[in-house]
């Protein structure tokens, strides 16, 4: 445990008269026996007391270990949500003050405030069409109200670029961000698959409600588990200097200004050339792609801002390792390929995919020194939808 973590629960520790190590090893031994909630009572009247006296910190650390315990993602969090359900009632129920100052975490509230109302909304039409299948205007409203919720889950990979980061620099045990990302696949998956069963009316029912339920718990359970664990946690794990971090400059809606980098000799030495570093910012500004630097030990250091990013980046990414860069699912993948360009038994991998209506096409490009070893690796993205219409020639300027 980090010392900074040891401080904010030492507290707890010393009520208890036990040390922090059987104390946490009491409540993670009750946790990993929610698997089989039946058989798991004994433990329970062990670690009850300490519940009681539980705190966000501790619950964040709790989820860190059971992520690292458990080989199987979907395990961890049903004992996760176990968890909560038996902490629940000695969580915060509001954000800390302090962090409602943070312009970024007021926009991250605002956002949970319109899903809940979205979601109340759209209960009442999931009665309805329970009690009338065939009650069209009903299943109308749902559909409008899936279409209204498909833009906000923006608000999970804002977190995901800016937020999870920056929580990865400054606290050790990070765990449940993997969870809470996997949680944000789980939302897009469903709302993807109630999109796809609902274009014909009425809808099969049972098929509904199964989806319908999922998107409802795993939305409103993601505002709990943000403003009364991550949040509150933050708030004592984190000083001030480092949640100013979420309100610094992160162009990943816009592009670097040329005029703002900071110069070191007005020029740089490319061997086929001296640019400026002004000029080279331009350069990358305006290549027709998105570009990704991983240096040897897996960290980002440096991405371009083109005025059409395909996939969001923030200035929060630069130094943190390119597996937390990915959903839980490609980690695997992502691991694969740099074990294959370390070892030199691939220089490069190709990916291809369909997107909001683009083809898509992802390039890794191992790098090595001038000694041959592996010195990073360059991910490049590029939207090829149009060049995949082109024939023929063009020789003449037509403007």
């Amino acid at each position: 445990m980090q010392p900074s973590s040891r401080l904010h629960l030492s507290v707890l520790y010393q009520s208890t008269g036990m040390s922090d190590v059987d104390r946490f090893q009491i409540l993670f031994d009750y946790c990993v026996g929610l698997t089989d909630p039946k058989h798991n009572k004994e433990r329970f009247e062990t670690a009850k007391p300490l519940i009681e006296q539980s705190n966000p910190v501790e619950v964040m650390f709790l989820v860190d270990a059971l992520v690292n315990h458990f080989d199987d993602m979907e395990t961890t969090k049903t004992v996760v949500t176990r968890l909560l359900n038996v902490v629940g009632h000695v969580l915060p129920t509001e954000v800390p003050i302090a962090l409602t100052h943070i312009s970024y975490i007021r926009r991250m509230m605002d956002e949970n405030a319109r899903i809940i109302a979205m979601l109340d909304r759209m209960k009442t039409n999931v009665t309805a069409v329970n009690k009338t299948p065939d009650a069209h205007n009903h299943w109308k409203e749902i559909q409008q109200g899936i279409r209204n919720l498909k833009p906000l889950t923006s608000h999970y990979v804002e977190k995901e670029n800016l937020l999870f980061p920056i929580i990865e620099r400054h606290i050790d045990r990070h765990g449940c961000l993997s969870l809470m990302w996997s949680i944000h696949d789980d939302v897009r998956h469903t709302i993807k698959q109630l999109e796809n069963r609902m274009t014909e009316i009425p809808v099969d029912l049972l098929q509904f409600n199964t989806l319908i339920g999922r998107l409802f718990f795993d939305m409103r359970s993601m505002v709990l588990r943000e403003e009364r664990v991550l949040l509150p946690a933050m708030a004592r794990l984190m000083d001030e200097t480092m949640m100013q971090e979420l309100s610094q400059e992160q162009f990943s809606e816009s592009q670097v200004a040329a005029a703002s980098v900071r110069l070191e000799n007005g020029r740089i030495d490319l061997a086929t050339g001296s640019p400026s570093a002004i000029q080279l910012i331009q350069i990358f500004n305006h290549l027709p792609v998105d570009i990704t630097l991983i240096d040897r030990n897996d960290k980002v250091v440096y991405f371009n801002t083109p005025q059409h990013r395909i996939f969001p980046r923030s200035a929060a990414v630069v130094g943190r390792s390119v597996q937390n860069c990915h959903p839980p699912k490609s980690v695997d993948i992502v691991n694969r390929i740099l074990a294959a360009f370390r070892t030199k038994e691939r220089t490069s991998a190709e990916f291809r995919l369909q997107m909001k209506g683009l083809y898509i096409l992802i390039s890794y490009i191992a790098l090595y020194d001038e000694h041959g070893s592996y010195n990073g690796t360059l991910e490049i993205t590029q939207d090829i939808t149009r060049l995949k219409t082109l024939e023929g020639e063009r020789r003449l300027l037509d403007w």
